[in-house]
C-alpha cells in the first residue's frame, strides 16, 4: 500500500496525528510525509500503522505510542506513567531563565522531575548550572538519566529518590523549581482516559489540588539563597489562592499567564 492511501484510511485520529506516527514508524520528519506519498509502504510497516491508529482511537496517548515528545524544540524519551511534557511548562523554564542569566553560575533543585524536560532545559540552556532534582517514582529517574544522557547533560545533573526537600536536607540553592500535581482528587474520573494514564502521582494534587503548596511554603525558606527564588507551574484557576498562600508566608509572588490567558507560572522571593 502507498503512503498515501494509509494516510486515508479512515480514522478519528487527526491528520495531524496519523502523519506524526507515519513519519515516526518510517524515521522521517513529519515535513516529509508529502514528498514521499507515493513511496510504497512495507507489509509490516503497514501493520504497525493500523495496531498503532487503533491505540489512538481506544485514546492511548500518541506520546506514549510514539516514545518521545518535543519540549522547548527538544525530543525527549516519554514512558506510560511520566507526566507528558506540555508546551505551558515552556512557560516555567522560560522564566527561569530571565532570572539566570548566561554569564552566571548556578546551583538549582526541581521537585518531581519526571522526564527530566526541565531540568535538562535549563542546563541545555545555562552552561554553568548543575541541577539536584528528586522524585518519588524509580521509572521517572531512570528516564530522566536516560535523557539527561541523550542531551549529554547527565553530569551536571544529580538525581536522588525521595519526596519534596527530603533528598536535599541541609542543602541551599540559588533557586527551586517544579511543576507538581495540581490536579483535585475529585477530577480524577473526569479526566480522558488518555491523561489518566501519566498517573495519579503525576496528576492529583490531593483533595484542594494544591495540598503541594501548602507544603512547600512551608518548607522552601530553608532551601533557597538569601536573593534566591522559586518558580511552580500552577493550575488555571489557583492564582488567587496561591498568592494568598505565599505572601501569608511572608513571600514576595509574581504570577504570570500561559499563551492561553490562564494563571500558569508562580515565582516567590523571600522578602
Amino acid at each position: 500500500m502507498k503512503l498515501k492511501d494509509l494516510l486515508k484510511v479512515a480514522s478519528k485520529a487527526s491528520l495531524r496525528e496519523r502523519q506524526l506516527l507515519l513519519a515516526h514508524l518510517l524515521k522521517v520528519k513529519p515535513s516529509d510525509i508529502y514528498f514521499i506519498e507515493d513511496r510504497e509502504v512495507s507489509k509490516d510497516i503497514e501493520e504497525e500503522y493500523l495496531k498503532s491508529l487503533k491505540l489512538l482511537e481506544e485514546g492511548y496517548p500518541l506520546q506514549y505510542i510514539l516514545g518521545e515528545w518535543d519540549f522547548y524544540g527538544r525530543t525527549f524519551k516519554v514512558k506510560e506513567g511520566v507526566l507528558i511534557p506540555r508546551p505551558e511548562t515552556e512557560l516555567l523554564c522560560e522564566k527561569v531563565l530571565e532570572l539566570i542569566p548566561a554569564n552566571g553560575e548556578y546551583v538549582g533543585f526541581e521537585i518531581g522531575i519526571g522526564t527530566g524536560c526541565i531540568s535538562i532545559t535549563l542546563l541545555l540552556e545555562r552552561k554553568n548550572l548543575i541541577m539536584y532534582a528528586d522524585d518519588v517514582q524509580d521509572i521517572a529517574l531512570e528516564l530522566a538519566k536516560e535523557n539527561a544522557k541523550l542531551h549529554k547533560v547527565e553530569q551536571r545533573l544529580i538525581l536522588r529518590k525521595g519526596d519534596i526537600f527530603k533528598p536535599v536536607e541541609g542543602m541551599v540553592f540559588d533557586f527551586v523549581v517544579s511543576n507538581p500535581p495540581y490536579i483535585p482528587q475529585r477530577e480524577w474520573e473526569n479526566l480522558p482516559k488518555g491523561v489518566r494514564l501519566e498517573g495519579w502521582i503525576s496528576l492529583i494534587g490531593g483533595e484542594k489540588g494544591y495540598e503541594f503548596y501548602e507544603r512547600f511554603a512551608k518548607e522552601v525558606r530553608r532551601f533557597i539563597k538569601d536573593g534566591g527564588f522559586f518558580a511552580l507551574e500552577i493550575g488555571h484557576d489557583q492564582g488567587s489562592i496561591l498568592r494568598k498562600l505565599f505572601a501569608e508566608k511572608g513571600f514576595r509572588v509574581d504570577i504570570f499567564k500561559d499563551y492561553a490567558g490562564q494563571d500558569r507560572v508562580l515565582i516567590g522571593w523571600k522578602r
